[in-house]
């Protein structure tokens, strides 16, 4: 909290420093009061100001986006108090009021997103790259009435530049010292006749990392991002608008910022008093980065990549047949990725994971908007949606990995049978999705509305999955190796289709990890409600009360390599839906124009919560995790202190607490305390009482931009903002070594550009009391199951980052 303090009192000082000489030279004249911008957003599907709608609601203008150079949602978290999206080895973790999603490509995500209304609903389309946008809006609290299922926990709206009435573009290149990072950008747009325009953006990025490889001696994580979009406008009529857009991605990272930062002797067995890197070096002769295990940015792996596609297509129609709007959004969205993971934490020869990912989605909305009328106005709407989602991965053993002279240690011979082999996944899952929808405004007494909104949601999926043994070449195992099935079994855990037929060593193992080959279907139709009751104070004023039902469908496990703590394997592939109950209340003030101060309080719970939890060998347990409640308050304002000075600030205090949650993983070392299938051995861990991973009770933002002129045709703009968070856990088993202390990210940027706005240089320095706090940690896989070591590893936030920025603007 100290350090909390010391942040705020100094950019409150920078701010005061900044603003006295303003008043020194303009204290002598009474001016009218500086005015704030108009923040307009569209959360309620129409054009309106912030201080109209009655939603928790951050946003991030796309000309702040572009100034500080915020590259991924990654980077918006730092903005937004109560948003969290942070990077995992394997995955992206993304959170709003505590609620996410957790490590399953199975999973729909807690957070809806979507791009110009259009639904992006897995993990790995959030690391898609920043550009030419308008805003970018953080709705809290659940969002189903106007953006659907999957926004239990709230939504990302995303709006990107349209195409301009008159001609104009721009032209950006920056370039960042500690990962030696180049990023240009640049759009032109305008009209191309009388009724046709035209935008078109493109964006490139090459970084060579800031992390040290020890085994490869370069940097991580390299990345090579490039992006286009075109838009295109036509007034098809007076009154019937077509809107066309395009947009490709192609982004790739080589390398992790993944390290190892933890390792206790091994306390018994042939390895006691060893660290797992000993262990590796001194033991099995692997390479001596594997050494390494501290925090001290570097690291040890080879081979890492993520190689990612994304593309979009859409056709916007929007009608406006007297004072009614008709709109109509077809879209077309797919990705595909290609990974390699280095997962056993090191550079030594132990496994390493292939993953493959294919999804594509046609979606078609329409949308009949009314005016708005003295008393009442209306929005109804319907949805359909299908969808196609194959997945794939392969667990690989190398002919030289340390399991085969481990495992050969315990049983001669096993070990060989494994060499060379890998544990081949596949799952499959098709969906149809169709809705209707509706919100009514009722204005029935001034100052008061009523505004009640449903969405009535029916769902089917059709899922499969199996897990096959195969050589590290895709073929069939030679016969020499029939047996490696077992060994997988026996000791990772891995249930396959091979085991059929390998005598009663194979029946039991079937019987007690499960068949390999399951497949299910769903169908589930949900309604969702949404009531809000409105104060108009006037003057931009307005108070509201709000109560919302919100659910996050159900689905089909990916991960898992066995049937866990489920009586079968259909009972762990099938998981259930999730559903919310929102309250809240809140107010947005106006302050004269001069200032404005959004306020929400709210408490959320939470049933049949979806978890998806490492097990410390190699699979990921999913299910239903039980109850939650989260309560806090929400706060945000702006300030034009003068007409050079704007403060802003905002703050979340959040409290999180698990009511119910009996079936958690335990982490290396903790005893169990839940005998989950009653066969009387305790297996899990009871986290009721807990909070979620990644929750703070306390995250906040101050900042202060200044802008003046200096030299006569010249101006001068100075900005400071600080994120402040107080601890919490990295961890999902609640790890100790995962446990999180407060911390505040500091950032500063100077700009010099002419009156007239035709170029900007600026410098830029991000975080630059170089704060790496940890931002997620696991166990390392297989180093407690096959070492019986307690081995951490995890990703830390970047360093400190300056950087040189110029723009052009025609």
């Amino acid at each position: 909290m100290k350090r909390h303090m010391i942040s705020g009192i100094s950019i409150l000082a920078l701010a005061g420093a900044i603003a006295l000489p303003v008043h020194a030279q303009e204290g002598q004249e009474a001016e009218a009061p500086a005015r704030l911008n108009t923040v307009t957003v569209t959360a309620q599907a129409r054009e309106q100001s912030l201080s109209d709608v009655p939603i928790s609601v951050g946003v991030v203008d796309g000309e702040i986006i572009a100034d500080q150079n915020l590259q991924r949602l990654e980077d918006i978290q730092y903005a937004v108090p109560n948003f969290t999206l942070t990077e995992t080895g394997i995955s992206t973790n993304i959170f709003i009021r505590g609620i996410g999603s957790g490590i399953n490509q199975g999973f729909e995500q807690s957070v809806g997103m979507y791009v110009d209304g259009v639904h992006y609903g897995r993990a790995q389309q959030t690391r898609t790259p920043l550009f030419d946008l308008e805003r970018i809006e953080v709705l809290r609290g659940p969002q189903s009435i106007l953006f659907g299922k999957n926004s239990i926990a709230g939504a990302l709206s995303i709006t990107t530049a349209k195409p301009t009435r008159t001609f104009e573009g721009s032209l950006m290149a920056s370039y960042e010292f500690d990962a030696d990072e180049i990023v240009t950008e640049g759009y032109v747009s305008g009209p191309l006749s009388d009724r046709v325009r035209g935008r078109l953006a493109l964006r490139y990025r090459d970084a060579e990392g800031y992390d040290i490889n020890l085994s490869t001696g370069n940097k991580n994580p390299q990345r090579e991002d490039i992006s286009a979009r075109g838009t295109i406008e036509v007034d098809l009529t007076d009154n019937l608008l077509a809107r066309a857009k395009a947009e490709v991605s192609d982004f790739d990272v080589y390398g992790r910022s993944r390290e190892v930062f933890n390792s206790d002797p091994i306390a018994a067995g042939p390895f006691a008093g060893l660290t797992y890197g000993q262990v590796l070096v001194n033991v099995f002769g692997q390479d001596s980065s594997a050494l390494n295990e501290v925090r001290d940015g570097k690291r040890s792996g080879t081979g890492e990549f993520s190689e990612n596609e994304l593309e979009t297509y859409t056709v916007d129609f929007e009608w406006t047949p007297g004072e009614f709007e008709l709109q109509s959004k077809t879209a077309y969205s797919a990705f595909k990725y290609d990974e390699y993971c280095d997962c056993d934490g090191s550079g030594a020869d132990i496994f390493g994971a292939g993953i493959q990912e294919d999804y594509d989605q046609f979606s078609q909305e329409i949308r009949l908007i009314s005016p708005i009328y003295d008393h009442f106005d209306y929005l109804l709407g319907a949805y359909y949606q299908t969808s196609s989602h194959e997945y794939g991965d392969q667990i690989i053993v190398p002919d030289n990995s340390v399991l085969v002279p481990a495992v050969n240690a315990r049983s001669p011979g096993a070990g060989n049978l494994v060499a060379g082999t890998e544990a081949a996944r596949s799952a499959k899952v098709d969906a149809d999705v169709l809705s209707a929808f509706g919100q009514f405004t009722w204005r029935f007494m001034d100052p008061l509305s009523l505004q009640v909104g449903a969405r009535v949601t029916k769902e089917s999926k059709d899922g499969e999955r199996t897990m096959v043994i195969l050589s590290d070449d895709g073929d069939a195992l030679p016969t020499a190796q029939l047996g490696a099935p077992l060994v997988f079994a026996n000791l990772l855990g891995i249930t396959s289709e091979n085991l059929s037929g390998l005598g009663p060593t194979g029946a039991f193992f079937v019987n007690s990890l499960g068949q390999a080959k399951v497949s299910g279907s769903r169908e589930e139709t949900q309604f969702s409600p949404d009531v809000k009751l409105i104060w108009d104070l006037g003057a931009d004023d307005l108070l509201y009360a709000s109560w919302a039902k919100g659910f996050k469908s159900g689905g089909f496990d990916f991960r898992a390599n066995n049937r866990s703590v489920y009586p079968t394997m259909a009972d762990s592939f099938e998981f259930e839906d999730e559903q919310a109950i929102n309250w809240e209340v809140g107010g947005k003030f106006g302050l004269g124009g001069s200032a404005e101060l959004n306020v929400a309080a709210f408490f959320t719970q939470y049933d049949d919560l979806q978890v998806s939890i490492f097990d410390g060998i190699l699979g990921f347990n999913v299910g239903n995790a039980g109850e939650a409640e989260v309560k806090g308050l929400e706060l945000d304002g702006r300030w034009a202190a003068t007409d050079n000075l704007t403060l802003s600030g905002s703050l979340a205090l959040t409290d999180f607490e698990f009511t119910d949650y009996r079936n958690g993983q335990c982490y290396f070392g903790q005893q169990p305390d839940v005998d989950y299938d009653g066969n009387g051995v305790p297996e899990l861990c009871d986290y009721t009482g807990k909070s979620n991973q990644l929750v703070s009770d306390v995250q906040g933002t101050l900042g202060a931009d200044y802008v003046r002129d200096i030299f006569g045709n010249y101006e001068l703009e100075a900005g400071a903002d600080v994120f402040f968070t107080s601890g919490y856990d990295a961890s999902q088993t609640y790890d100790p070594d995962g446990r999180v202390d407060g911390y505040e990210l500091v950032n500063l940027r100077l700009a010099l550009s002419p009156r007239s706005g035709a170029w900007q240089v600026a410098l830029m320095g991000k975080n630059v009391f170089d704060e790496t706090p940890l931002q997620y940690t696991s166990a390392v896989p297989l180093s407690g199951s096959t070492f019986g070591a307690n081995v951490d590893h995890g990703r830390f936030l970047q360093g400190r980052q300056v950087a040189i920025q110029a723009r052009v603007n025609f």
